[in-house]
């Protein structure tokens, strides 16, 4: 197997460090700006960033020769380096990619020769976030690489007394982790993950951990467990302690804001996709959660933000219809809006035959769990009589055929375009049944009393609902996988 590691796909893997290269600039000069606050040389600084500036608006080849000959002047002046920032994003805007890579690279080079230097420690991340995001339009996955690997050895070289930067460390990792998998070398990835979190959760236990380090360490679980395909391989082993740190760091900060929305965040996560497949025990989580944040949620405007969410997703649990009054009764009507991996079907293209109605989402893993049972049901009973028929809604999801994979569009997609886009990620998964999309504000989950996902409905031949069972585990898959050899073997007509 080759060593070679791609970084194509991995820019957008630590979504928590995620930040437009503007705002990047504008943090990073004001970070500069206040470290030289006392110094006598601010005026200079703020006078060559204006000359810069003006430089670049009128000949970008001659801000960078300009800027080039004062760095060449005084080499170690980190306030002249953090300008190459700001060239490197003009440079991107402009679509000279190469020049704006060898910029940032300048600038990285800089900061690993000071690596000592707490400031270039968290400007190596920075600058690397930056870099991912120019490398990838760029299509130049090997930069990055070499810029990672380069960045990662540097790190290594810090005094083992010296505390660590955990912060631009994690995103380092998450990025050689993802680089790991999408080069087949998983068990390589794993490991990595593992060593570097072990490392983590014993500064993260320490009585004395600071609030960063407690942020650190939860920011970097949100990173491992976060919708990115190459978090696949542990996602759930990291879903319960991502939950566990946040409420700890909670619990021992409860005043820092930035913890709060961490337990806010992951809490709503934990409401509305991972753990909600146990409607009960989501509704005492969510009175939980308005418990502990109804206080932080009066001066924390994300928090606030965040409990409005989850009240609307309460709201839509409460008005569900309870489970036992469907079984036995007449399915509700379908509302459909499109179809996707079919054409030209209705529900009367069902009447007669045993349906399998799931309600799931793409963004779903207990959903994906399901996706062997579906395959193999659909193979043993469909000569039988037997369908699944799918059941999900718009949620602005594109499909990416390079990395074979659907996530949240950054711009608007159309229904038609959102239907392909679930034909393709079936396909991926080599599910073949069809799949109805209902229409915006659809009140058909609440009429089959969906109150989380993966939801199942199994309808019998006459179109009386037998079974609802919500989940994805072993023995509710057992007992829909029975239900529907017992209703198969009902010879009795619709």
């Amino acid at each position: 197997m080759s060593n070679q590691v791609s970084f194509r796909g991995c820019r957008k893997c630590a979504a928590w460090l995620l930040v437009p290269m503007s705002v990047l600039t504008c943090l990073w000069l004001l970070t500069s700006a206040d470290s030289i606050g006392q110094d006598p040389g601010l005026e200079e600084f703020r006078r060559m960033h204006s000359e810069l500036r003006q430089r670049m608006d009128e000949d970008l080849d001659q801000a960078v020769v300009y800027l080039d000959a004062q760095i060449e002047k005084q080499p170690d002046s980190a306030d002249l380096q953090v300008l190459r920032h700001s060239l490197a994003s003009k440079l991107s805007d402009e679509r000279r990619y190469s020049e704006a890579i060898d910029q940032y690279r300048k600038l990285l080079d800089h900061q690993i020769t000071n690596i000592n230097e707490k400031e270039n420690q968290y400007g190596v991340g920075m600058t690397i976030q930056s870099l991912g995001e120019v490398t990838e339009l760029a299509k130049r996955d090997d930069a990055l690489e070499n810029a990672v690997d380069q960045a990662m050895k540097a790190f290594q070289t810090l005094p083992a007394d010296q505390p660590r930067p955990w912060g631009p460390l994690s995103q380092l990792i998450v990025l050689k982790a993802h680089a790991l998998v999408d080069s087949n070398q998983s068990d390589e990835a794993a490991a990595a993950v593992a060593n570097h979190l072990a490392k983590l959760e014993s500064a993260y236990a320490d009585q004395q951990a600071t609030e960063s380090t407690m942020h650190a360490y939860v920011a970097l679980l949100k990173a491992l467990t976060n919708s990115n395909r190459n978090n696949d391989d542990w996602r759930e082993a990291y879903i319960e302690k991502l939950e566990e740190a946040c409420a700890m760091a909670f619990e021992r900060y409860p005043k820092s804001m930035r913890l709060q929305n961490d337990y806010a965040e992951t809490q709503y996560l934990m409401i509305t996709q991972w753990g909600q497949d146990d409607p009960d025990a989501t509704a005492e989580r969510i009175k939980l959660v308005f418990n502990k944040l109804s206080v932080p949620a009066l001066s924390n405007r994300s928090v606030n933000a965040i409990l409005r969410r989850i009240d609307v997703h309460r709201e839509r649990m409460e008005t569900a219809k309870p489970v036992a009054s469907l079984v036995g009764q007449a399915a509700p009507e379908w509302d459909i809006d499109g179809w996707a991996n079919t054409v030209g079907v209705s529900r009367k293209s069902f009447e007669g035959q045993v349906v399998l109605l799931d309600f799931w989402a793409m963004w779903c893993g207990p959903c994906i769990a399901t996706f062997p049972h579906l395959r193999e049901w659909r193979e043993e009973f469909r000569d039988q009589g037997f369908e699944i028929v799918g059941v999900t809604q718009y949620y602005n999801f594109e499909w990416d055929d390079v990395e074979k994979r659907a996530s949240r569009a950054s711009g608007q997609v159309t229904p038609q375009q959102e239907r392909e886009t679930l034909s393709s990620f079936l396909g991926h998964h080599k599910l073949e049944h069809p799949v109805m999309v209902t229409p915006k504000d659809s009140e058909m989950g609440s009429k089959y009393g969906v109150r989380g996902i993966p939801h199942a409905v199994l309808i019998d031949r006459k179109g009386n609902v037998q079974l609802v069972r919500t989940g994805a585990g072993p023995d509710t898959a057992k007992e829909i996988h029975d239900k529907i050899k017992e209703l198969l073997a009902d010879d009795s007509k619709p």
